[in-house]
């Protein structure tokens, strides 16, 4: 709750928002069936970000906002589709709670 509060003033709220929310589902983000490792880890490797997890984490979402929330998209990247509407839902209820003590959504992008 701290780091919402405090990113109105970095302005990116909007991107901390979406950390949080995905932080919520408990690294629950990625799978990696036996069968296609090769192809999960490759796949996983384009979300890689070289500040850290938190930011991966951010790509990962970010990507997925992108299709329209598609579950075929996280099918095909190894993406786990129920942690990331999970993730989609935390991260409204904490977009609402943000309006209610009124924190602008800003985004660091612009």
């Amino acid at each position: 709750s701290k780091a919402l509060l405090a990113s109105e003033s970095y302005g990116c709220s909007e991107e901390t928002l979406t950390i949080c929310s995905m932080l919520s589902v408990n690294n629950a983000i990625f799978f990696r069936p036996k069968e296609k490792a090769v192809h999960a880890d490759n796949a996983h490797r384009n979300f890689w970000h070289p500040a850290g997890d938190h930011l991966t984490l951010l790509n990962v979402y970010t990507q997925w906002a992108e299709t329209d929330f598609s579950k075929q998209w996280c099918q095909e990247n190894f993406i786990q589709v129920r942690s990331m509407r999970r993730a989609q839902d935390v991260r409204e209820q904490l977009a609402d709670m943000m309006e209610r003590v009124e924190i602008e959504p800003k985004s660091c992008n612009g």
